[in-house]
């Protein structure tokens, strides 16, 4: 009886420990976030990204060059453009993405679901009352381009925040350079925890550019912008009509 025991632990003990049992726990501790729908040249982590293939809550997503990534989170959809990166995390509200690199599209439907979307400490929320298709990017370590081709989108770069309008384009200016030593959540209390500030202005004068004076505006309005083509616009109609009778 004593040896039967032992066999029963030992078993459950080899199968909570094992690789095999490890990654069974994987999906409880990472909870499915969204599908990709279509995929060229893109990465989930370091594996292939397939269409069809499940996307999960802290998952590394990547382009090469050339390349795209279409993931859709219930009524929310994002695209990657070529040579972009970002972590994407689930939130009450739907979704947060952290752009590390290159350029993201993005649809919400509004009245529901949101997805925010992070880039060098420059904080972009579409407005939550009405749907909106936008771009953003990360032009360098310093400033972030964010456009509005329907709806609006609230921007937060430091203590200022501006409202894009439809049809428009801001360049933002960050306050600092960010340097990741770990990944977590924008929304986590303990995120900036996890990674260094160096101050943009040491940036901008290493770049040569003068650095953003006290009193001046971070948002600088970019005049004859041209209009954004968002992809994931038809892909998302598409899936909804798909998805009634």
């Amino acid at each position: 009886m004593k040896n039967a025991f032992l066999s029963l632990a030992c078993g459950a003990f080899l199968l909570v420990c094992s690789p095999k049992g490890t990654l069974a726990q994987a999906p409880g501790q990472n909870p499915v976030l969204g599908m990709v729908v279509k995929s060229v040249s893109a990465q989930i982590g370091n594996s292939d990204a397939t269409e069809g293939a499940t996307v999960y809550s802290g998952d590394f997503l990547s382009t090469k060059d050339g390349g795209s990534l279409q993931v859709r989170i219930g009524a929310l959809s994002f695209e990657l453009q070529s040579s972009s990166s970002l972590h994407i995390y689930r939130a009450p509200y739907g979704a947060i993405a952290e752009l590390d690199s290159g350029t993201v599209t993005y649809s919400t439907p509004g009245g529901g679901q949101n997805l925010v979307i992070v880039a060098s400490d420059v904080r972009a929320t579409p407005v939550l009352s009405i749907s909106d298709y936008g771009r953003v990017s990360i032009d360098d370590p310093c400033n972030v381009t964010v456009q509005s081709q329907k709806g609006q989108v609230d921007v937060r770069s430091g203590s200022e925040s501006r409202l894009v309008d439809q049809g428009k384009a801001y360049r933002v200016s960050a306050d600092n350079e960010i340097s990741y030593h770990k990944y977590l959540s924008p929304d986590e209390d303990k995120y900036h925890d996890y990674h260094d500030h160096k101050p943009c202005a040491v940036y901008q004068t290493m770049k040569g550019h003068a650095p953003i004076a006290p009193g001046q505006s971070k948002f600088l309005y970019l005049m004859g912008a041209t209009a954004i083509i968002v992809t994931t616009i038809p892909i998302v109609k598409a899936l909804e009509s798909a998805s009634r009778p």
